[in-house]
């Protein structure tokens, strides 16, 4: 025990056991100013002295519980005596010799806290990284690149592949197109007539587990010349492990006679 602390105790016992610094000091064969520099906590006192003050006082200050006390707060020590209950506490539950029902009960709450828990985390990650391989499977069908690739090379029946069977498509504001084989022929008259695409890029994109919203920008020429630009919006639904483009619009900002191109 250091100071203040040992001053402190000093002063209780002697208080306790009805003594005053006189005659505290008269058991001790000591003076009263050292006793009262020791109980202030301004010196600190040699272990024979102390040792002297203790016996005075009838304190084992070998004992182990008083020991205890002084080394440790009070708050510290509530609380190593709740971990020492809560110790007996838990392995007389595991003993299922006695109350093994009410024990079996209790016992349950835990466990099957735990395996709830873990469910939700389970499934919390399956659900992540179902939603991951719904957007990648998104960004793989719908790539711009992929789209001009496969008209251009003459690939129609893969453009037309990303389209719904029942499929909407405004290709401009005079005609709309109801089916996928409707969509197909159109995307073929423009492959027979030169039509070629020289731009289509994405400006923005909104993905849902289940509804996704393409926005931007097109261009096509004929003989390496620009005929036409526009703009576009396309709806996907992903349904059936697949995502398929539903409606689409196209406008067209600026176009150049395509006959007079043709010529």
């Amino acid at each position: 025990m250091k100071q203040p602390e040992l001053g402190k105790r000093i002063a209780e016992l002697r208080k306790a056991k009805g003594l005053t610094q006189e005659e505290l000091v008269e058991k001790c064969n000591l003076n009263v100013r050292t006793l009262q520099r020791i109980e202030s906590g301004e010196v600190t006192p040699r272990s024979y002295t102390i040792k002297t003050i203790f016996t005075a006082l009838d304190y084992n200050i070998y004992d182990s519980s008083k020991a205890m006390s002084g080394r440790f707060s009070t708050t510290g020590f509530v609380v190593f005596n709740w971990l020492g209950q809560f110790y007996r506490y838990v392995f007389d539950l595991f003993n299922l010799k006695t109350n093994t029902m009410k024990k079996l009960m209790i016992l349950s709450v835990p466990f099957l806290t735990i395996c709830t828990i873990l469910t939700l985390l389970v499934n919390s990650g399956i659900k992540a990284q179902a939603r991951m391989d719904i957007h990648q499977k998104f960004e793989s069908i719908s790539s711009n690149t992929r789209f001009v690739q496969w008209f251009n090379s003459g690939q129609i029946d893969s453009v037309s592949f990303r389209y719904a069977y029942n499929a909407c498509m405004m290709p401009d504001q005079y005609s709309t197109l109801n089916d996928k084989k409707g969509i197909n022929e159109y995307f073929q008259q423009l492959y027979n007539r030169g039509l070629r695409f020289t731009l289509d890029k994405s400006l923005s994109k909104v993905i849902s587990d289940s509804i996704a919203v393409d926005r931007g920008i097109w261009s096509i020429n004929v003989n390496s010349v620009i005929v036409a630009t526009g703009t576009y919006l396309t709806q996907w639904r992903y349904r059936d492990g697949e995502w398929r483009i539903e409606n689409e619009m196209s406008k067209s900002d600026q176009f150049i006679n395509q006959e007079e191109k043709l010529k």
